[in-house]
C-alpha cells in the first residue's frame, strides 16, 4: 500500500491497517481465529492469496505473531480491540453504512453464530439444529449446527444425524435477528420464517445463543 505522505498519526495508521480486509482479519483474530482456515471461515469472500499477503503485512508491522501455522494478535494488535468496536457502533448509529443485500451471506453468518453459542444454555445432550435460508442456491442454503456442552460444530452437509430443530427462514431476516435489529419474536411471526421439531427444543432454540458480539445493546456507551 503506498503512503499518504501525512506526518498525522491517522494517516500513519491508515498506511498499517488500511487496505481492503485488514481490520476485518483483526476482527476474526480478536474473536478468537488462531488458524488462517478459521480466518478464512469468517470472511468467506476473502482469496487466499490476499489473505496470506495482509497476514505477511500484518506480521511485518508487529500486529499478528506467526508460529507453527498459527497466528495470534500482539500487544498491539489486541490494542486494536476498541477500535474494531467503535468502529462497529459507528454503522450502528449512523446512517451512513445501512445492511443491504450486498452483505448478506450464509456462510459468515452461520460461522459467526457457531461460535457465540452459550454453552451453558444447551440441553445435557447433543442437539442438531438445522438452518434452512429458504432464499438461496443449494450451495449456500443448508447449514447445521451440532452443539453440545462439550462441542460445537458447523456442517456444511447433511451428516445424517436426526435433526431436533429446524429454522427455515429467507437471509435477511436471520440476518437482522442475528445482529439484535429484531428479536426473536419479531423473526418467528415473520410470514416465510418457520420453526419446527421438538416443541420443548424449539422453545430454548434462541437462547443457545449470545447473538451478534457489536448488537445495538452492547454498543451502549457505559455509565
Amino acid at each position: 500500500m503506498h503512503g499518504y505522505g501525512q506526518f498525522c498519526a491517522v494517516g500513519r495508521a491508515l498506511e498499517v491497517l488500511g487496505e481492503r480486509w485488514t481490520m476485518l482479519i483483526v476482527r476474526e483474530l480478536l474473536l478468537g481465529a488462531t488458524t488462517f482456515t478459521d480466518i478464512r471461515r469468517g470472511l468467506p469472500r476473502i482469496p487466499r492469496a490476499t489473505l496470506s499477503a495482509r497476514l505477511r503485512g500484518l506480521h511485518v508491522a508487529g500486529i499478528v505473531d506467526a508460529a507453527d501455522g498459527a497466528y495470534r494478535l500482539t500487544e498491539a494488535g489486541a490494542a486494536l480491540a476498541p477500535v474494531v468496536r467503535e468502529l462497529a457502533r459507528w454503522a450502528t448509529v449512523t446512517d451512513s453504512a445501512p445492511l443491504t443485500d450486498d452483505h448478506l451471506d450464509t456462510a459468515a453468518l452461520t460461522w459467526d453464530m457457531q461460535r457465540r453459542v452459550d454453552i451453558a444454555a444447551l440441553p445435557e445432550r447433543t442437539v442438531v439444529v438445522a438452518v434452512d435460508f429458504t432464499d438461496r442456491p443449494a450451495t449456500d442454503r443448508y447449514f447445521w449446527l451440532h452443539l453440545s456442552p462439550t462441542e460445537v460444530n458447523l456442517c456444511r452437509q447433511d451428516t445424517g444425524a436426526p435433526v431436533d430443530v429446524w429454522l427455515a427462514a429467507p437471509t435477511a431476516e436471520v440476518t437482522r435477528w442475528w445482529l439484535g435489529q429484531d428479536s426473536w419474536a419479531e423473526l418467528i411471526r415473520h410470514p416465510g420464517v418457520s420453526v419446527h421439531g421438538d416443541r420443548a427444543l424449539r422453545s430454548q432454540l434462541h437462547r443457545w445463543f449470545t447473538r451478534y458480539l457489536f448488537a445495538p445493546d452492547r454498543l451502549a456507551p457505559s455509565g
